[in-house]
């Protein structure tokens, strides 16, 4: 019986441990301020986040994105025809989240994947800047308002469909 309990116990607190693993608390949504994180380019320049939200008056989506993700980089062409589209009104910036940093600034600085911002807080998938986000699934996405600086989408995965319904409500789609 003692043994029951106890492999009960152990068993619950690792539920316990997973909950919170998907759902941390002070998780990012839809509604609230971008959260600020402290980024850097290959060139080793620091900026923040929010330095790009709002910047004339455009929404900034920020793409979350790893370098073996097929997905995230299928939509590298769609995120480029936006905002080649909507210059006027929509700002992007990259953060790339890796377990390997150090090759994705040796690769990044030789084959550019794309023409906006390509930040990286040098931390693993695990840690960083992912976890406000609740970033589990690649790419994921984050649209932001440029007023207030208020999250009004955030979705993850990538399907062209899925991107331009998430996008409509701010901006018609590309084709």
């Amino acid at each position: 019986m003692m043994i029951k309990k106890a492999i009960f116990a152990v068993l619950a607190m690792g539920l316990a441990c997973v909950a919170r693993a998907q759902a941390p608390d002070g998780q990012v949504k839809v509604g609230d301020k971008l959260h600020d994180v402290e980024l850097h380019d290959t060139e080793g320049n620091y900026s923040y986040l929010l330095d790009y939200a709002g910047v004339d008056g455009k929404y900034l989506l920020v793409l979350f994105w790893t370098s073996n993700c097929p997905r995230c980089h299928a939509a590298f062409p769609e995120v480029a025809k936006y905002a080649e589209r909507y210059a006027g009104k929509l700002a992007v910036v990259g953060v790339m989240l890796s377990d390997n940093h150090d090759g994705w600034m040796e690769m990044y600085k030789y084959r550019k994947p794309f023409d906006w911002p390509n930040l990286s807080d040098g931390q693993l998938l695990k840690d960083g800047a992912a976890v406000p986000y609740g970033i589990g699934l690649y790419p994921t996405f984050v649209l932001v308002e440029p007023k207030e600086g208020r999250i009004v989408r955030m979705w993850s995965g990538f399907k062209l469909d899925k991107f331009q319904a998430e996008m409509k409500p701010f901006f018609e789609p590309v084709f």
